[in-house]
């Protein structure tokens, strides 16, 4: 027993001596987000709690809140499965487009495929007679938008779980003969069935939390979800009680919704020295065939349409008439002083979370830790954003600094929203080489910069995908933004929304394809300049 308590406090005292830079990030973004929480529940009155309670309107809010995003998380995970699936076992003409059209969408601003989504099923859009018989604005149009950003992330996440599948077991599959049906059966299913909980969660924490896409096509109260209702509480009404009411109730939901699904599902095993598992061509017939062919035609239906909107205006003059608009302009620049600190600090952030994780990620005794502080990145998911805006604006206001520093809450709230992508895309490269090179480093006593600068070939094209994921999803936020937006910080997406807001539509589309050049130019810039030739676009 001695000896066990000694030596847990020599490797905490080795532990917290070899990362005490990386734990300091980490507490310091839990400080700032347990006191933001906090700050706006200090205005909170629990006695106006049972009121709010016997309010029709909030139960409403509730149950469509579940509704939509219940329906758009079951919706684009039962469409992602036979799409990734298609695009595992086939190569055909066309694969490597939808693959990339798949990134481009998770990296597009909410609001551009919203804009694209009302040209193409809007009163005078190619499909205006869907939206005729089910209506854009209200339940329909939720479920349009969303399915359009979480198919293509149900479907990335459904093929990283294909690589999981060791080699030997696609080859025990060819020499039985086993059929494309009989495979998915016995093999894929057993493996992408343990990796649906934690889609599941994280599509539905997106979908629940929505903003942008539920305030343009919600179409009123009677489709508005709590995260609406919370920004209408501080917006419009300034009442913080009921904002902070209405906060801490959806936190309370999506922790209760993570808690069973995680508490509940199969653990996924994975091999993290697997970089990527060999595809296996199976005999399959002509239904699998006709299955496959429906997936990608449903796939190309649903993504190129909004796109190909979009770019209509490109031709037209008011196109550029629109160029030399001093307010676009000055809403770029806005938006990339806001991106570029936010994308920095987000990297940062998830660094330090990745390399503590990855510490104990093979330690006999601390490897559930892992697992642990990995989450302490998502916890972000299940907290709204202006919910944490609002918090620190309450924080600096007490302090006499309130609206002075707002633009820095803004990049502050963008920079860890974006964190669970970045961690996403930085912690398996950062596991392998954990798992390759562990002994070799303690035996050589390598550490801190030493190890840095080793691994930096190696790491960079993984940490430039994860700081273009975090400079994107910053530039394409609107709901901080909506919130504190003034003259001064009117960013591009908030411009177009006003835009759009007032029946400019034309206009808006012209702003929209200059906002998603933007995106793509930082994206690629980024991942090429950080990245460098083995960039991962």
């Amino acid at each position: 027993m001695g000896d066990f308590i000694v030596g847990k406090r020599t490797f905490l005292n080795t532990f917290l001596r070899s990362h005490w830079p990386a734990l300091g990030g980490l507490l310091f973004y839990l400080l700032v987000g347990f006191a933001a929480f906090f700050s706006l529940l200090l205005y909170s009155s629990p006695v106006e709690w049972a009121g709010y309670l016997q309010e029709p309107y909030l139960w409403r809010l509730i149950r469509f809140s579940f509704l939509q995003a219940l329906l758009s998380t079951l919706i684009s995970i039962a469409l992602a499965i036979p799409v990734a699936s298609c695009l595992y076992h086939r190569h055909f003409w066309g694969r490597r487009f939808l693959l990339n059209l798949f990134a481009v969408s998770m990296v597009v601003p909410a609001i551009i495929a919203i804009l694209g989504i009302v040209m193409v099923y809007g009163s005078n859009g190619v499909f205006s007679g869907v939206a005729d018989v089910f209506g854009l604005y209200g339940l329909f149009g939720i479920l349009l938008a969303h399915v359009f950003f979480n198919m293509p992330l149900a479907v990335r996440l459904i093929l990283q779980v294909y690589q999981m599948i060791p080699d030997a077991q696609w080859r025990l599959a060819n020499q039985f003969g086993f059929g494309r049906w009989y495979a998915f059966k016995i093999i894929e299913w057993h493996y992408i069935r343990k990796a649906l909980p934690g889609a599941f969660v994280l599509i539905f924490m997106l979908c629940f939390s929505s903003f942008a896409v539920v305030l343009s096509l919600g179409g009123g109260p009677k489709s508005s979800t709590l995260e609406v209702a919370i920004y209408q509480a501080l917006r419009f009404d300034f009442d913080i009680a009921k904002a902070s009411f209405l906060s801490l109730l959806q936190v309370c939901i999506c922790s209760v919704v993570a808690w069973c699904v995680y508490r509940y599902s199969p653990v996924l095993s994975q091999d993290v020295s697997l970089i990527e598992g060999q595809r296996s061509q199976f005999k399959g017939g002509r239904l699998s065939l006709l299955i496959d062919v429906l997936a990608c035609l449903m796939a190309l239906l649903l993504m190129v349409p909004p796109f190909l909107a979009i770019f209509t205006p490109v031709f037209s003059a008011l196109f550029w008439t629109t160029l030399l608009d001093d307010a676009l302009w000055h809403a770029v620049m806005v938006s990339l002083k806001i991106a570029l600190p936010s994308a920095l600090l987000s990297l940062l952030l998830a660094v330090c979370v990745v390399s503590l994780a990855r510490s104990s990620l093979f330690s006999l005794r601390y490897a559930k830790w892992s697992f642990r502080l990995e989450q302490m990145g998502n916890l972000v998911l299940m907290v709204p954003s202006i919910v944490l805006a609002t918090g620190l604006f309450l924080i600096l206001r007490n302090l006499g600094v309130g609206f002075g520093y707002t633009f820095w809450v803004v990049v502050w709230v963008n920079a860890v929203m974006a964190l669970p992508f970045v961690i996403r895309s930085i912690a398996p490269v950062f596991y392998q080489y954990e798992k390759r090179y562990q002994f070799l480093y303690e035996s050589l006593g390598i550490k801190g910069w030493q190890r840095f600068k080793l691994e930096w070939p190696y790491t960079r094209s993984g940490l430039a995908q994860g700081i273009a994921y975090a400079l994107v999803l910053s530039l394409g936020d609107m709901g901080v933004v909506a919130l504190f937006g003034s003259q001064d910080l009117l960013s591009l997406p908030l411009y177009l929304f006003q835009l759009i807001g007032s029946y400019r539509i034309e206009q808006g589309a012209c702003v929209a394809i200059v906002l998603l050049l933007l995106c793509l130019i930082c994206f690629y810039l980024t991942n090429r300049i950080i990245g460098g030739k083995i960039a991962r676009i």
